[in-house]
């Protein structure tokens, strides 16, 4: 008869049942909530409070325009070094990633050996606005900006060129602000005025169990 020495487990410790407890925002719904839908009356109520309170509607472009934030995905812009020389090396690292193959590069060397784009092109028609071509630039050569008012009537004029995307404007510091806004002299696009800034757009926006002074800015 062969006897068997089962190895014993080691006792797992003992949980402290204070840091197990997970703070809560909102105190937990008990069965009392659950018959009498507590959860679908403090919806209707957020509701309601929208029907009664100030509309927040943004008279864009004629009025006011929204800065958006640095993490916002605009239209593409390329950087240059401190030499005033355009970053981009020709790896074409973003044209391969790029889910739409909407970005076109044409690599050429110069006299030493140093690899530029002759051709930088995006079709921003097609564009997913992903930002996988910021993300796979080694060096940080492309990026996506602030700058969302580029609609047009045609397709040709959503072809982006390298001379454009090197003077496009680049991510905004800060964001979130509505400031005075006026159309430009024609009509294609919303200009910023030199007016003084406006509200936050956060402000006016109603959250269930925050209070206005603790809301991220």
């Amino acid at each position: 008869m062969i006897h068997l020495n089962q190895a014993k487990s080691p006792r797992k410790p003992a949980l402290n049942p204070q840091a197990a407890q997970v703070p809560r925002s909102e105190p937990a719904q008990g069965w009392i909530g659950w018959v009498f839908f507590s959860d679908l009356f403090a919806g209707l109520a957020l509701t309601l409070k929208y029907m009664f309170s100030k509309p927040v509607t943004m008279q864009y472009p004629d009025k006011e325009k929204w800065l958006p934030y640095s993490r916002f995905r605009g239209h593409h812009f390329l950087t240059k070094n401190e030499q005033g020389e355009i970053k981009c090396v020709a790896c074409e690292l973003c044209a391969k990633i790029c889910p739409s193959a909407c970005i076109e590069v044409i690599p050429y060397e110069d006299e030493n050996g140093d690899r530029h784009p002759a051709v930088f092109d995006i079709d921003m028609g097609r564009c997913l606005y992903c930002g996988l071509c910021e993300d796979a630039c080694p060096v940080d050569a492309i990026a996506m900006g602030s700058h969302y008012e580029f609609s047009t009537y045609s397709a040709q004029d959503l072809l982006v060129h390298k001379e454009k995307l090197l003077t496009m404007p680049g991510k905004t510091p800060t964001g979130g602000e509505v400031i005075a806004a006026s159309l430009s002299d024609d009509a294609k696009a919303a200009v910023a005025s030199k007016q003084a800034q406006g509200y936050h757009w956060w402000d006016i926006i109603h959250r269930r169990g925050q209070p206005r002074a603790d809301r991220v800015q």
